[in-house]
């Protein structure tokens, strides 16, 4: 019987294991074709690309004819291919629609949406960083403190964790447009909602010697949010884990010692 037991909780706990998968995508611009190809080991659902316009908006890119739309799945290495609109020359582009800023907008297999935010031409690293982090679940980005910050793009793909599949869930995607921020001598910091989840931001600073980037961090552990509540109860479950294995040393000895004392 408790042999019987101890299998039964083995399986019970077996059975909330979670595998999180990744999905992540590689752009390729090719004349006036986009590839997207799906890097990750996990299907996207329902993808879409989009490119940022000089203020701030997101164009979602219509994909080539002859692919079924919208994309219902994409598996990991498949690709598609997408009608990139712009053809004008470098020149007559502004300084931020230069680096091309992309971002790949899906689902994942339980319904969540992500973004993938990236540049075809990714500006340099910034020597001189705002203060910028997650407080309170809201992105704060402090004002330069002098020096050749006078503003600054802040790029984000908007995720609202799980909440949103507690809902009937609907495959449209949704993306805010980035914020340029003029700085001003006595500005208070800058405070943005950017979805639940707090993503992953990225800071593109104007300066005098051209554009560069800063990133700021995940305010979540990504995927954190879809873990069994059981996986972040350690402790409890290693205690589990210690009784179950004293429980299984004694009891042979308790049944052998039953047995030589039955007449």
């Amino acid at each position: 019987m408790i042999h019987k037991l101890l299998m039964g909780c083995t399986a019970w706990l077996l059975s909330f294991a979670a595998c999180a998968g990744t999905i992540s995508f590689e752009l390729a611009l090719t004349g006036t074709t986009l590839t997207a190809t799906s890097k990750g080991d996990s299907t996207a659902f329902y993808p879409a690309v989009f490119r940022m316009l000089a203020d701030g908006r997101w164009e979602r890119l219509a994909i080539i004819a002859g692919t079924q739309q919208p994309l219902a799945e994409l598996l990991p290495g498949a690709h598609i291919d997408l009608i990139w609109p712009d053809l004008r020359s470098e020149q007559s582009l502004s300084p931020i629609e230069r680096l091309r800023p992309l971002m790949v907008r899906f689902f994942d297999q339980a319904g969540v949406s992500f973004g993938q935010l990236s540049f075809m031409h990714t500006p340099p690293t910034a020597n001189k960083l705002l203060q910028a982090a997650y407080a309170d679940g809201q992105l704060t980005v402090s004002p330069p403190a002098g020096g050749s910050i006078h503003a600054t793009w802040i790029l984000w793909p908007q995720e609202e964790g799980i909440a949103p599949i507690r809902r009937p869930v609907s495959f449209d995607q949704q993306q805010p447009p980035a914020r340029r921020i003029e700085w001003q001598a006595g500005m208070d910091p800058l405070r943005m909602a950017t979805g639940a989840a707090q993503p992953m931001a990225m800071l593109v600073h104007e300066t005098t010697q051209g554009l560069f980037k800063q990133t700021v961090a995940r305010g979540v552990v990504q995927g954190r949010q879809q873990r069994s509540a059981w996986l972040d109860a350690q402790i409890p479950f290693y205690v589990l884990a210690f009784l179950a294995a004293v429980l299984a040393v004694v009891t042979p000895l308790v049944l052998a010692r039953r047995g030589r004392a039955r007449p």
